[in-house]
């Protein structure tokens, strides 16, 4: 499973659903990441702002898609939305260590004791904790942790995990296609089953 180095990329980069569904598309089209690559890079398929921005974005959400499981990627279009969107979080958590453990660690342990909103203290303890014991955690400086809760809780939000209460981050309920469930909980995969639907 995801062996990747803590990093703080996810600053510099979108949840990106609709990009990521195109993605997906092509794949099953026959396309290969680098076919896609160049497709972005000729035709501007995801309407990237520029060039490089759309190299970057043709980079991560290849890697996201490749990262998947095949029978996710074989019937992505057959789920509904919301489970596209979770499947969107997971590849996202599957290229990015230190997002998947915060899944792991904050968001299924406040799922788990019925906590009903995601705190910015959760977040601050959960860095400090990780600098503690890694050295490129605890390089990050403030600005880059701040950021890196904002990214945090707008993949939440676009997955449809969090919802804005005035100031308050509130947890929805996440409910999962079946099929997606039975792909995740008899895999390798379980650990993400559990982050993302808070269960023991």
């Amino acid at each position: 499973m995801n062996k990747n180095k803590y990093s703080a990329d996810l600053v510099n980069k979108g949840f990106w659903f609709t990009e990521f569904k195109k993605t997906i598309e092509l794949f099953n089209e026959g396309m290969s990441g680098k076919d896609i690559k160049i497709i972005q890079k000729v035709e501007n398929v995801y309407l990237a702002p520029s060039a490089d921005t759309g190299r970057r974005m043709a980079s991560t959400l290849v890697k996201r898609v490749d990262a998947l499981p095949e029978e996710i990627i074989k019937n992505f279009l057959s789920f509904d939305i919301g489970t596209q969107k979770m499947i969107n979080l997971i590849a996202i958590m599957e290229n990015n260590r230190l997002f998947f453990e915060f899944m792991y660690e904050v968001y299924r342990e406040d799922k788990l004791i019925g906590k009903k909103e995601l705190e910015d203290s959760s977040l601050r303890i959960f860095f400090k904790n990780k600098g503690q014991h890694n050295e490129k955690v605890a390089s990050f400086t403030d600005a880059t942790l701040k950021r890196l809760a904002g990214a945090y809780k707008t993949f939440l939000r676009e997955a449809g995990f969090l919802e804005m209460n005035g100031k308050v981050n509130r947890y929805q309920l996440s409910v999962m296609d079946q099929a997606l469930e039975d792909i995740l909980q008899n895999s390798e995969w379980q650990p993400y089953y559990k982050a993302i639907m808070g269960v023991a």
